[in-house]
């Protein structure tokens, strides 16, 4: 029975499938070495950031070949940094999706999953996970909490690179 409700739904998916179809999905790996920033606004001071991170890209287009969706899958490590201090994180998963308009303009930069996982010198673990916007952060390029989920202990976090 379900050999034969498979083949049917393959069957009327054919028929009411329409002409217009996608370009085929682009994919391609990556590794970037030392990709630095600056954490800006969490703790009283500044932290620089360098980061490891590599994964895969695809890129999806509409019938005309206009990009309408990227999606990553990334793993990252980080090292955070200040006045001598130095945290290395643990490497951690997450996902950016960037969505297009019919304009080409993009309309969201979603990343979802781990943000961050780094061992304290306490012996505890700052942790934040969850789903960020990064077109609602304009000019940012890194973020440690996410907009929605577990922001992790920022104080703590804060308190061991001071």
């Amino acid at each position: 029975m379900r050999k034969l409700l498979v083949l049917l739904g393959l069957v009327v998916g054919g028929i009411c499938a329409t002409s217009a179809t996608a370009a085929a999905p682009s994919k391609l790996s990556f590794s970037i070495s030392n990709a630095t920033a600056t954490l800006s606004g969490v703790c009283s001071f500044d932290v620089d950031i360098a980061s490891q991170l590599s994964g895969f890209e695809i890129d999806y287009f509409d019938a005309d070949g206009a990009l309408t969706r990227i999606y990553d899958h990334v793993t990252e490590q980080d090292t955070f940094s200040h006045d001598g201090t130095t945290l290395t994180g643990l490497p951690y998963t997450f996902n950016i999706e960037v969505l297009f308009d019919s304009s080409g303009d993009v309309t969201h930069i979603y990343a979802s999953g781990e943000v961050s996982r780094v061992p304290l010198p306490d012996g505890s673990v700052f942790f934040s996970a969850g789903r960020a916007d990064f077109t609602v952060h304009p000019g940012v390029t890194f973020l440690i909490s996410p907009d929605m989920g577990n922001p992790g202990n920022i104080a703590a976090f804060c308190a061991a690179l001071a």
